[in-house]
């Protein structure tokens, strides 16, 4: 129940006109990076969890410790809203020894991101509970529209079993969700299918004069045949979006299979679909090249209801199989989000990491290249590295603890979809943001340290320690790293197998390395490796996890490796990267440059000291990791709060700058953590929330238009937070009032009345 807040005024009348003084937050004393580290840490690097089923390395799969498919998306409010078949729920019922049939599947999966790297899980949608007749609730299809209310209404589509469509609507992507028909949209006895057999795998769209469209169909049709089963259908929806304005219509996908979807670009309707497994080259009929087997292709036209208009346009994305996963089968999603295209999809590659043999299936994205002029879609595929990030994450506002990129040995509480939270299951349990942006980089970049604490680093070995997947003959694998000199420094490895292998390169003492080099593979061997560490003068390591495929192929991540000091040379941009030796330090460490005005470790330091605050539930600490679970010790924050949630800071730290990825690691079992938050230790003046240095009668009226909604912002939001509960009310602007009236000696005094949840608030005389 919401408080309400009463005002009793004394009978003198009092003047407002008198400022009030400096309202210091907590003093904290400030320390480095550097003296962080230094501090013993409570958590050994040994007790840190390594049950991350995702590579620290990559941005795929989306979810990093659960099981979900089937991809659709829908943007609302400047984040992307991701739902996807809850392949988790019959690995929950089935175990991971039993392979994924389905039949347990009744709810669909939310996840948000305004980042494409940082995902929020929200929970589930238990559609058995909104629609209580399904039989299952698999691969869903959204959409959205404002509709006349002014509200967006959302429609999602899903398949029921094998059986038909259904659809549940809702005004915001979490939900509550509501079944408007109480029965299927679509199934096999819908009149007009012209004998659909499978009516289900839903692709809806809304043009651009605000028509709703679905798609749908699988199996072979009476007369069908193997090369056109003639099972695709579409029709256009009527105004509400439940029911149907047309008869349903035939597309003719050849060698159609499942995984129907239709987008809309440029006055177009792309109708895309996962054809079968068989040997497409036998019949086609097009002027494209015949689909790889259960690939995606894509077809468009202007008169969707128009069977003979339908021009088939090729492949478009391949299977899973063919980009170095286990093959699958396919469904994907096309969006277009923040100007970019994205292709959503799914693999087998979490379940890999678990080491399960179940075929449960992990979400992915990857970006794919669209000519909106001529309606054309890039062939690609998958990869294992996923997407960059689109925007950093802003550390000195508040964040969902639940929005990360992976964890190990992290649960998810979502009680509340709107505001999950995290909970560790073991000690050393951890959770990472990705591109968390402390500070921009200027021009020209700067290293983050001193360069006088740097010297010229001399290489005289590296080790590699690899790990081959997938070879077809006996090969020799070589290293041919590149120096300045050209010194012929190559390593090699005789490689009879998949398996691990050391490949050590004699570098001889060399300086100032141009790139790390090249592996090249000899009789033409195709080969599948993955680089696991790299060992620098067999003392200094770096875990690399970086895969390569094929021959003389670059590995991301060890392009153009430079020595950015040497010869007083400035710090190179792009991909390229510095051996660095720290005298203080006594270590190695790779060095990334970043283009000019991007950010990146080079970027100017923060000069004022911080304080991480987080909300947490529990007792323990929470050390706070830069760039990898065992990296660098940016802060440590010790709670004692085992019965409800608690706002807690570690010590104050400066000496921060560019872009880092953050490692939040848990000191034991059953913490709790909601959110988090990087705030100045600054002085802060009190009041001042127009922040133009002075406290007066100005900031008690932007607050009020602030409150009143007739402005959106305030310069200083948090100056007017006088109860620290994050969340400016009425009661902030009481109090806002009284501290101006305490210039003329006005005590504010607080009597709270349990009864109606009621606060009551006099303002009295001071006395005595």
């Amino acid at each position: 129940m919401k408080k309400r807040a009463f005002a009793y005024a004394a009978a003198a009348a009092l003047s407002l006109t008198l400022c009030f003084g400096t309202y210091p937050a907590s003093r904290l004393t400030a320390g480095s990076i550097a003296e962080a580290a230094e501090e013993a840490s409570t958590i050994a690097n040994s007790q840190i969890s390594t049950n991350q089923f995702k590579n620290i390395n990559y941005n795929n799969p989306i979810s990093p410790a659960f099981f979900c498919a089937d991809p659709t998306a829908v943007e609302y409010n400047g984040r992307l809203y991701l739902f996807g078949t809850n392949d988790h729920q019959q690995f929950e019922v089935k175990g991971s020894e039993v392979d994924n049939t389905y039949e347990q599947i009744k709810s669909l999966v939310v996840l948000s991101t305004d980042d494409m790297v940082n995902w929020t899980y929200h929970g589930e949608i238990h559609v058995d509970q909104v629609a209580p007749w399904i039989t299952n609730s698999w691969a869903p299809s959204i959409v959205s529209r404002v509709e006349d209310d002014g509200l967006t209404h959302f429609y999602l589509y899903f398949s029921n079993n094998g059986l038909g469509v259904g659809v549940i609507t809702a005004t915001d992507p979490l939900g509550p969700w509501t079944d408007p028909l109480g029965k299927p949209l679509i199934s096999t006895s819908t009149p007009g299918l012209n004998g659909c057999p499978n009516p289900f795998d839903p692709g809806a769209v809304i043009d651009e004069n605000g028509v709703g469209w679905l798609s749908f169909g699988a199996g072979k049709a009476p007369g069908g045949t193997d090369y056109m089963p003639g099972s695709a259908r579409i029709v256009r929806l009527g105004e509400d979006m439940v029911s149907f304005d047309s008869d349903f219509q035939n597309i003719p996908a050849p060698y159609l299979f499942e995984a129907s979807e239709l987008n809309y670009i440029n006055g177009t309707y792309v109708y895309t679909y996962n054809t079968d497994w068989s040997d497409h080259s036998k019949q086609w009929e097009y002027d494209c090249d015949p689909p790889s087997g259960c690939s995606m292709v894509y077809m468009t036209t202007k008169t969707p209801l128009d069977p003979d208009s339908w021009v088939m346009r090729g492949e478009c994305f391949q299977n899973p199989g063919q980009s170095g996963f286990d093959y699958s089968n396919n469904h994907t999603h096309m969006q277009k989000f923040r100007d970019q295209y994205y292709m959503f999809y799914h693999t087998l590659m979490l379940k890999q990491g678990m080491g399960i043999k179940g075929s449960y299936r992990s979400m992915q994205v990857d970006r794919i290249s669209v000519d909106e002029d001529t309606v054309t879609i890039t062939k690609t595929g998958g990869t294992k590295k996923g997407v960059q990030t689109i925007q950093g994450v802003d550390p000195f506002a508040v964040q969902n603890a639940a929005s990360l990129n992976n964890t190990a040995d992290m649960v998810y509480n979502t009680d509340s979809m709107q505001n999950p939270y995290l909970i560790s299951d073991a000690a050393g349990a951890w959770s990472s943001v990705r591109s968390v942006t402390f500070t921009g980089s200027r021009v020209p970049a700067q290293p983050t340290v001193d360069p006088a604490d740097y010297v010229l680093t001399k290489v005289d070995t590296i080790m590699y320690q690899i790990s081959v997947t997938d070879v077809d003959k006996a090969t020799t694998l070589s290293m041919h790293p590149s120096t300045k000199a050209g010194t012929d420094c190559t390593g090699t490895a005789e490689i009879t197998g998949t398996g691990n292998y050391t490949i050590t390169c004699d570098m001889g003492g060399a300086e100032g390395m141009s790139n790390m080099g090249y592996f090249t593979a000899s009789d033409d061997a195709q080969i599948t490796f993955t680089i696991d560490t790299m060992l620098v003068n067999g003392t200094y390591a770096f875990d690399l996890s970086t895969e390569l495929t094929n021959t003389r192929e670059w590995a991301d991540g060890l392009r153009n490796i430079w020595n950015g000091f040497s010869d007083g040379d400035t710090v190179y941009t792009g991909e390229n990267a510095a051996f660095r030796y720290s005298k203080s330090a006594d270590t190695i460490q790779l060095y990334t440059g970043e283009a000019s005005g991007e950010t990146g470790a080079n970027a100017p330091l923060l000069e004022d000291s911080a304080v991480l605050t987080a909300e947490v539930r529990g007792t323990g600490t929470m050390e706070v990791r830069l760039d990898a679970p065992t990296g660098q010790l940016l802060t440590s924050v010790s709670f004692d709060a085992p019965d409800a949630f608690a706002k807690v800071s570690g010590k104050a730290f400066t000496g921060i700058g560019g872009t880092h990825d953050l490692y939040f690691v848990f000191s034991g079992k059953n913490i709790a953590f909601r959110s988090w938050q990087v705030e100045s230790t600054a002085e802060r003046l009190m009041g001042d929330v127009n922040a133009d240095g002075v406290c007066s009668v100005a900031d008690v009226v932007a607050l009020q238009k602030y409150l009143i909604k007739q402005t959106d912002t305030l310069a200083d939001p948090k100056a007017g937070d006088y109860n620290g509960d994050g969340v400016l009310t009425g009661m902030d602007l009481v109090r806002m009032k009284g501290a101006l009236l305490g210039k003329s000696n006005i005590v504010l005094i607080f009597l709270k009345q349990h009864f109606g949840s009621t606060e009551m608030l006099f303002f009295v005389p001071d006395w005595p």
